[in-house]
């Protein structure tokens, strides 16, 4: 069964509904999920479900690329087949992740557009995350010259641009194919994401509505035999 990502329409949602359609023991998917599933660098969500005025804590959610699952601490009954599972999620660690997002996408833009560099954002964390910029040349005026042209944008308060595409528009799009060097989300319905004349890149999780909402970014460079790393690690302040 294929869960509605009500996330994606409004990643603002704290709380949601939707019905049980399978369980095994902690194990529980529903129809339809305000809960992020780990996957695309973000994190799950975490947070409770009501069911029949139970609460049940949520310690992850994972996608099997049909259903989100939202994995308990404590066995669901047999019988919840087809009830309400009203979902309510910790709102500070969901809103950190949306930070930390669009913090990299605003990165990720800079470096592509800016200096042509590969990027590769992977992991986003509770109170940091990281980038992969491939560039030979990086050193830390470059970093420095990034970090600039990002609190900039940020200063700015810009609001983020979204639309969705389908998958064959996806791949009808050279731009799009350029970005994530071929490598097409697979959804039909993809969402992507633009911040000023940046380029747009597919996002299956969720970010802030305006760059004003990430705060400051700090970013930590490392040294490897004399060179920047091509890993940046940011923390949010």
């Amino acid at each position: 069964m294929l869960t509605e990502r009500s996330y994606i329409e409004d990643p603002y949602a704290k709380e949601g509904k939707g019905k049980a359609v399978k369980v095994e023991f902690t194990d529980l998917v529903v129809d339809k999920s305000v809960f992020v599933p780990t996957g695309d660098g973000q994190p799950n969500d975490r947070g409770d479900v009501i069911i029949d005025d139970k609460k049940y804590i949520i310690v992850d959610a994972w996608y099997d690329g049909e259903g989100i699952h939202l994995m308990s601490l404590d066995t669901y009954p047999t019988d919840i087949i087809g009830k309400e599972v009203n979902q309510v999620i910790d709102w500070n660690i969901r809103y950190l992740h949306m930070r930390f997002r669009t913090a990299l996408y605003i990165l990720q833009g800079i470096a592509v557009k800016d200096y042509s560099a590969n990027c590769r954002i992977n992991q986003t964390y509770d109170d940091s995350a990281w980038i992969d910029i491939y560039l030979d040349n990086l050193t830390e005026d470059t970093v420095n010259s990034i970090l600039e042209k990002a609190k900039t944008i940020v200063n700015a308060s810009v609001e983020l641009k979204t639309r969705f595409v389908t998958k064959a528009e996806f791949q009808a799009s050279s731009e799009l194919m350029a970005v994530t060097k071929g490598k097409v989300p697979d959804f039909e319905k993809i969402k992507l994401v633009k911040i000023q004349d940046y380029p747009e890149f597919p996002d299956m999780g969720t970010q802030v509505r305006n760059t004003s909402e990430v705060g400051n970014i700090n970013i930590k460079t490392t040294l490897v035999k004399g060179k920047i790393n091509n890993r940046l690690s940011i923390t949010l302040s």
